[in-house]
């Protein structure tokens, strides 16, 4: 009972939280948009936090028996976004707008997100899976997704890939070496960092979410039809992601932990880096869509919680 009522005030919480976040930045933008410029600082804050209770060596059988990983890796960087594309240019109709596919296929090609660890710690599952996708998806995404854009675009991607890794590997591989730094010559500070990993997460959400929304605030005051088309293609490609994530683990033979696993990996995406870029380098439609995504985002952790504690009290 204890358990339950804890797991309970943990999603009312997040829950508040998430709201809180998305009204405070559409409705004090002056304020958010001080936390926007420090986004990837809080996927990494948020990342180290999480992976406080992963034991390295689990991660060993993942990349000794690669065939799983390298084929969630092609599918989440190069299936993925070519299938959009293809379907979007030639099986629609009336076809979307150039931004419009630019948009979706920036999100669906990019990496595994840093705050799905976060996820599944927070819903229960399991990290190897998780943890070895963010690491494939985050070194061969600099070199994959400029390159397809290019090809397909015509529009060079001209993010120099030398700084795309060196921004992606700063914000995994530092946290993952801080924590089992940590776990080896600070056991005790790193137990009482875990059991603390919850609340540090949440703030780092909040702060997300506030910086995000800030910078899109005046859509909901003056466009809002522009809010709910994101909005609502957001929730549909969440969709098709957690489906054909959820669907290949199960063709691939895992158990229901990777299914999970392979699920939250393939679904929740590192959009904040799209969103970096995109308002960097493309337009802040672009990357409108990136940042919406925060929607179905938390919407599907709080669902996913649900699900996963409803199966666990019927068995």
């Amino acid at each position: 009972m204890v358990n339950e009522n804890s797991n309970n005030d943990t999603f009312y919480l997040l829950s508040i939280v998430i709201l809180l976040s998305m009204a405070g930045g559409i409705m004090l933008p002056s304020v958010g948009i001080l936390f926007k410029p420090y986004l990837l600082i809080w996927l990494g804050l948020l990342l180290f936090f999480n992976l406080i209770r992963l034991d390295v060596t689990d991660l060993v059988p993942i990349f000794a028996s690669p065939r799983n990983l390298l084929i969630l890796t092609i599918v989440k960087l190069a299936i993925i976004p070519l299938g959009f594309y293809f379907i979007l240019n030639y099986m629609v109709y009336p076809k979307p707008s150039t931004d419009t596919i630019l948009a979706i296929f920036l999100l669906s090609g990019v990496s595994t997100g840093l705050g799905s660890p976060f996820v599944a710690n927070f819903v229960g599952s399991k990290l190897p899976i998780i943890i070895g996708l963010i690491i494939t998806t985050s070194f061969a995404v600099p070199f994959i997704l400029p390159a397809l854009v290019y090809l397909l675009f015509k529009s060079q991607f001209s993010i120099p890939m030398l700084d795309m890794v060196l921004l992606l590997s700063g914000a995994l591989l530092v946290p993952l070496a801080a924590s089992h730094i940590m776990k080896k010559y600070a056991y005790a500070t790193t137990q009482m960092l875990d059991k603390k990993s919850l609340i540090f997460s949440i703030v780092f959400i909040f702060l997300m979410n506030f910086g995000v929304f800030a910078e899109y605030s005046h859509y909901f005051f003056f466009d809002i039809t522009f809010v709910l088309d994101n909005v609502l293609i957001a929730f549909l490609l969440f969709c098709v992601y957690g489906f054909v994530g959820y669907t290949l683990a199960r063709l691939m033979g895992l158990d229901k932990q990777g299914r999970i696993s392979a699920f939250i990996a393939m679904t929740w995406v590192n959009n904040m880096l799209v969103v970096v870029f995109a308002q960097q380098f493309f337009n802040i439609q672009i990357a409108a869509l990136s940042a919406f995504f925060n929607v179905p985002y938390y919407v599907g952790i709080l669902i996913l919680k649900l699900t996963l504690a409803r199966e666990i009290r019927h068995r």
